[in-house]
């Protein structure tokens, strides 16, 4: 399994196990990548791809699995600025990511910030297993080679 995957997998279970020890419901926000919903053209990081759609799947696994002890476990999947350097080396990427999203511009780090916030807090007290797409709507189709 990806180290990815399992660092994910072990810091949600020592999230858990303290919520438990202190018997307090609790959330956790995993981030996924909209790499776990759609080949990007000119990526070619597959490996990169399966350990994020692994990572949304483990948090909608994990959120059934906790929902008895009120852990509610949510992934977001974004297309942020992090792919800016991924692009460093794949300069077409850099072009993908700012001019297919039908919101015209690449994602930012600060465009989780709020959703996130929601997921944390008591406004989504019922809300886990969701899976927040934050891409400028990448992933609904408008990708060109």
């Amino acid at each position: 399994m990806d180290v990815n995957v399992m660092g994910t997998f072990f810091c949600a279970q020592t999230a858990a196990q303290h919520m438990r020890d202190q018997d307090i419901a609790g959330s956790i926000v995993m981030i996924a990548s909209v790499a776990a919903h759609c080949a990007i053209p000119s990526q070619r990081v597959s490996i990169y791809d399966a350990s994020k759609a692994a990572v949304k799947l483990l948090g909608m696994t994990l959120a059934a699995e906790m929902a008895p002890v009120q852990i509610r476990v949510n992934p977001i999947s974004p297309a942020s600025d992090m792919t800016r350097d991924m692009a460093k080396s794949n300069p077409n990427l850099l072009d993908i990511f700012t001019k297919a999203p039908p919101l015209g511009r690449m994602g930012e780090r600060t465009d989780l910030t709020l959703a996130v916030a929601y997921l944390l807090s008591d406004g989504a007290k019922y809300t886990t297993g969701a899976d927040i797409l934050i891409t400028g709507a990448l992933h609904a189709g408008r990708i060109h080679v």
